[in-house]
């Protein structure tokens, strides 16, 4: 009797948890990562993008119209400040109303110093998988920062964000915003 009873009570609450939780992966990526705007151009990317990592440290990306950017990475709690030299950036439309970034030589802030001081910038591949989360892909970062171009699901000046990929063990990431209108 406990054996049916348990039986029961197993497949009841999976129904119960597939019944009302089920969505396709593709509406998932739709709430996380909503397409762009209507009418976003290259034009919507030129700008001072910002992300915070921790309580006072800030990584800012200014990008230009001419196809080159610069990176400065501030930490002042550790005394640090980089600022790159002009690099090339590029876009890479997404079948998925998606788009994104490619960051010639950037660093990765916000993770562990070995990455933020990689030679060429990038991620080692050898050491990390970094994933588009908002299309369930791996992206190879071996001397650039790609950065998801997407809408937002709340209020942002041109309505996109500059999201950073997600490193495999991890399940969160950060986002850089315009700072500047």
């Amino acid at each position: 009797m406990k054996t049916a009873y348990r039986l029961v009570l197993i497949l009841l609450i999976c129904s119960l948890a597939f019944g009302c939780s089920y969505q396709s992966i593709s509406d998932e990526n739709d709430q996380l990562c909503p397409g762009l705007p209507e009418g976003f151009s290259t034009d919507d990317l030129i700008g001072i993008w910002v992300v915070s990592y921790s309580l006072n440290d800030t990584d800012t990306i200014i990008i230009n119209a001419d196809g080159t950017y610069k990176q400065i990475y501030n930490d002042p709690d550790a005394n640090f400040r980089y600022e790159s030299d002009l690099a090339e950036w590029t876009i890479e439309y997404r079948e998925n109303n998606l788009a994104r970034i490619h960051l010639k030589g950037m660093k990765r802030a916000g993770e562990l110093e070995s990455i933020f001081n990689r030679d060429g910038g990038g991620v080692d591949p050898e050491l990390f998988t970094s994933i588009d989360y908002c299309e369930n892909e791996i992206v190879n970062m071996t001397n650039e920062i790609v950065l998801i171009v997407s809408g937002a699901s709340y209020e942002t000046p041109r309505g996109i964000i500059l999201r950073q990929t997600r490193l495999s063990g991890s399940e969160w990431t950060w986002s850089f915003e315009l700072s500047q209108e």
